[in-house]
Parts: structure tokens; C-alpha cells; sequence
């Protein structure tokens, strides 16, 4: 720890803390990680009930500005998060989404002095489904305006660099692997699981159709499928007029850990990705992966039939295949869980802190 650090007051403005995402458990490990290290850390949540699934060290305050603010609307967020700055007055803003630069850009601009640093949790050519104009908008002002850009992947900072005429520094910063220690995998259930947001880019219909070809097949085995999202409904009826009886959402859960401890693999059928927190945590756990090669993310974290399988994106057939050949051969889902545990230790979370660290100019 640096006097440097010690002096640094450091702010992420994340949208909602509330929520169970990737990108929250990403935030909570970088925040708690850098407040160690002597950091005066804090998290701005524009939206949430005031509740972080994800614990906190004690000494990181966090706002909620919905919550706390005196007047409703944008004009109400801006003046909360004004006062807020002058009272606080950080060195530091990191936006842990590249829309919320539609607020900061407003702090930068009351306080030149600001180090504004936008985090991007997706990659440049992701569809949203809403604000997707407003998105490519912002990310153009970021480009102009910030100080610095981080992104998630190489291929995702070539993207970026290729399509924008940056004005910012920018830097890839990989998520960190929130477990620490190694682990050694002594037992497996025939289960299969699966995590994320229960949207249209999880892909998650297209495990269920991967699955439709197996059950009948394969009595012993069972899908798992934790997290929330808008398409639950749809996927659950999807289910229901395919007749599966062993594929199961789970919902939001905390204690992710004791399914992968269970699993014999992971499917990741996502079709789009900002890199893939689920992938290193199941890794992590000795797990075998299948999972498609989507424009960004597994790519950097899987070797292809070393420790796990990457799929041509929408070949429901062939992905079915890798599922099926490592639910029949319990050597090869040992062999490939053995390679899965040792590729992720670069991506233990003291190296991504030492990044971030370098970046805030520790």
C-alpha cells in the first residue's frame, strides 16, 4: 500500500447493487480488494433497495441515490449526485456500466480535477434490447470525454479501437476469480448447470433445446439452471411444451458455490457475453465447460478440447454432442475439470487488483 493509495478516494457508480449479477459480485471483489489495499472506497447505486446481495467491508459507504434523493427524476439523480461530490470529493468516478456516463459526464465537467474512468461490462457490438441507440451515443462521449475506457477482453479492446476514434486511454482489465485458495474436486452428481440472467443473450433456449435431445436418453441426469430475468416465464413454458421433466429453474441463489461443488459440468449457451464471471467461477470448481464461441469472452478463457469446448455460436448439434460426450465419459470430465482449475489461476484476483491499482496510479 502506497501513501498514494492512502490518499485515493475512489468511486463506482453502478446501476442497481441490489441485483445478483456477474457485474455486481465482480464490483464487490474489486471494491473490497482495493479498500484492503488502502483505498478510500465507495459505491453509488442509482437504483435498489438499499440491500447488496454481495457483502461489503464495513468501511465502504454506499449510496442510494433513489432512495436518498429529495427530488424524483434525472434532475433529482444529478443534483443528489452533485451534492454528493462536493461533500465527498473523490479523486476517482469509475462507471461500472458505460450508459451511467450520461450522469458522469456531468460530474467531470463540475469537477475538471476528476479522474473519470468508464468500466464497459459488455462488448462493443452487444444488442440491447433497450436504449440501444442511446448506448452507441454514450460510448461515443465516453470515447471524447473520459479519461479512461477498461474493457473486459483483448478482442473486445480491438473492437473498440477499431470503430471509435479514442480521445481516452484505454486498458483491458479481465474480472477477477472471486474464490481464493485451490480447489480439489473429490465428488460429482449427474447434474449439469447453468448460470445468468434469464435473457434472450443467456441463450438459454437453446439449452433447452440441446436438452430435449438428451433427457429421454439419459434417465440419471438432471439441468440446473440458476438466476432471474424477463424470459423466465417464456423459457418455463418453453419446458412445459417440450415436456422436459429434469431441466429446473432455480432462481437467484447465494450460495452458488455448493452447485458447482454437485456439478459434473457446465453448459454456457450464451449468444452474447461481456466475458463470462460464470465460466471462471465453475472452473474454478475443477468443472469441465461447454460453452458457445460468442463474439467476446469464452474465447479468452476456454482452450478448445484442453479445458472445455467452444461451439460454433447456434449449433444447437453440435453443442448437444460435447454435452453428451462428457456425459458419458467420467475420465475425460475429470482430465478436462483438472486443466479448467489450473488455466484460471491467472486470473486470481491479487494479479487484477495489481491492474487496477497500476491504473489508479498506485
Amino acid at each position: 500500500m502506497t501513501a498514494e493509495a492512502e490518499r485515493s478516494r475512489v468511486m463506482f457508480f453502478i446501476g442497481n447493487m441490489s441485483h445478483s449479477g456477474g457485474t455486481e459480485r465482480v464490483l464487490s471483489v474489486i471494491a473490497n480488494g482495493l479498500s484492503d489495499r488502502g483505498f478510500a472506497v465507495s459505491v453509488i447505486s442509482l437504483w435498489g433497495d438499499g440491500q447488496t446481495v454481495f457483502p461489503l467491508n464495513d468501511r465502504i459507504p454506499v449510496y442510494w441515490v433513489e432512495k436518498e434523493r429529495k427530488q424524483s427524476g434525472i434532475l433529482g439523480n444529478l443534483r443528489y449526485l452533485a451534492a454528493l461530490f462536493d461533500r465527498e470529493k473523490p479523486d476517482f468516478l469509475v462507471d461500472v456500466d458505460i450508459i451511467l456516463a450520461c450522469y458522469s459526464i456531468f460530474m467531470k465537467w463540475r469537477r475538471q480535477e476528476l479522474y473519470w474512468i468508464s468500466w464497459e461490462h459488455f462488448h462493443y457490438y452487444f444488442h440491447f434490447e433497450r436504449n440501444n441507440f442511446l448506448r452507441k451515443i454514450v460510448r461515443r462521449v465516453v470515447a471524447r470525454y473520459s479519461d479512461q475506457l477498461v474493457v473486459l477482453t483483448d478482442g473486445d479492446k480491438g473492437y473498440h479501437e477499431n470503430n471509435l476514434r479514442l480521445r481516452c486511454g484505454i486498458t483491458r482489465i479481465y474480472d477477477p476469480l472471486p474464490f481464493t485458495g485451490t480447489y480439489s474436486k473429490q465428488v460429482e452428481q449427474p447434474v449439469i448447470f447453468a448460470a445468468g440472467r434469464l435473457t434472450e443473450a443467456k441463450g438459454f433456449d437453446l439449452l433447452i433445446d440441446s436438452w430435449r435431445q438428451l433427457e429421454s436418453r439419459y434417465p440419471q441426469w438432471s439441468v440446473i439452471i440458476a438466476g432471474e430475468g424477463m424470459d423466465r416465464e417464456k423459457l418455463e413454458k418453453k419446458v412445459k411444451a417440450a415436456r422436459l421433466e429434469r431441466i429446473q429453474f432455480i432462481g437467484n441463489v447465494r450460495d452458488i458455490e455448493k452447485y458447482y461443488e454437485k456439478a459434473a459440468f457446465l453448459v454456457f449457451p450464451s449468444r452474447n457475453e461481456g466475458f463470462g464471471m460464470v465460466l471462471l467461477e465453475a472452473m474454478y470448481f475443477c468443472l469441465p465447460v461447454v460453452s458457445y464461441d460468442c463474439k467476446a469472452g469464452p474465447k479468452e478463457i476456454i482452450i478448445d478440447g484442453v479445458n472445455g469446448y467452444l461451439v460454433e455460436p447456434g449449433d444447437v448439434e453440435v453443442f448437444t454432442e460435447k454435452m453428451e460426450l462428457l456425459m458419458n465419459d467420467e475420465s475425460l470430465r475429470r482430465r478436462i475439470g483438472a486443466q479448467s482449475a489450473r488455466t484460471v489461476i491467472r486470473f486470481h484476483k491479487e494479479s487484477i487488483l495489481d491492474q487496477w491499482e497500476t491504473l489508479l496510479g498506485a
